[in-house]
């Protein structure tokens, strides 16, 4: 396993109403904001404005490079519908080298 702590590879989770997903995967990946997406169906309870929320929900695994971060942000902030997106970031600290230098290949483009 490689310890990648230098090129800071990240990855994204964000939740959007059910069937939005997909396009808006295809679209990070297109701009090459990110490498991969995996957006898997889920359901989400939560709270909002005091009152609770049962919704069904596409999760949305997003592969990216830590510099890339600001800008898929913005990016899924002016994609996404809700008021307040659930954006996440989180560090990679080691993975499969090949595939983390792939990850900085196609967010490089």
């Amino acid at each position: 396993m490689a310890f990648m702590q230098d090129t800071g590879v990240v990855v994204v989770l964000s939740t959007i109403p059910r069937h939005g997903g997909k396009a808006m995967a295809r679209t990070l990946v297109t701009e090459h904001l990110a490498a991969c997406v995996n957006v898997l169906e889920t359901r989400s309870l939560f709270r909002w404005e005091g009152e609770m929320n049962d919704e069904e929900e596409d999760l949305l695994v997003i592969k990216t490079r830590s510099e890339q971060t600001p800008q898929l942000v913005q990016r899924i902030r002016a994609l996404h519908p809700y008021e307040l997106p659930e954006i996440i970031v989180l560090p990679v600290i080691g993975g499969h080298e090949p595939y983390l230098k792939w990850i900085g290949q196609e967010t490089t483009g």
